[in-house]
């Protein structure tokens, strides 16, 4: 039977793979920037649609899946940020499912935050472009939910006793 000080040992993570969460996280945090720009700015993404409900819809899923990489960086390894991951995946199903219903968005004014001379880049973005990958964040957030929860679940039997919390 392993110990848990080697348990621990195998699990870590190579530096690089613990810092590149930091990489993750930057682009989160760009994210979240490009919403909150068009909020502040009220460019037309938004429509009036978009209220309390739909902002915790949005946001709350951006902001908590911040957590995983955050754990990843501070303990150096994969197994305690997998819970957070299927935390994170539920909010974005539930907040995507929320959000295709109400639908409070205008995709012609997507590009709207960005400098005038590259908007033409964008124009192509339609609602209709916005309400599938509102779909496939479900789809995609679904089976990654059941994937790191089972993965969470198998961790936590391989781990030896004294180290479960």
């Amino acid at each position: 039977m392993q110990s848990a000080q080697e348990y621990n040992d195998e699990k870590k993570l190579t530096p690089f793979r613990r810092w590149s969460g930091l990489y993750t996280l930057g682009l989160i945090v760009l994210l979240l920037i490009f919403f909150a720009i068009h909020q502040l700015k009220k460019t037309g993404f938004f429509t009036s649609r978009f209220q309390a409900t739909e902002m915790v819809a949005l946001y709350l899923p951006i902001i908590i899946s911040m957590l995983a990489p955050i754990l990843r960086v501070l303990q150096g390894r994969n197994d305690p940020a997998r819970l957070m991951e299927t935390i994170s995946d539920v909010c974005l199903v539930v907040g995507s499912i929320w959000l295709w219903n109400t639908f409070p968005f205008n995709f012609a004014n997507f590009a709207a935050v960005f400098p005038p001379d590259i908007r033409f880049a964008f124009t192509w973005i339609n609602d209709n472009l916005g309400r599938f990958l509102l779909l496939l964040q479900i789809a995609i957030g679904s089976i990654s939910a059941f994937s790191s929860f089972g993965s969470y679940l198998m961790e936590r039997r391989k781990r030896p006793s004294e180290d479960k919390l």
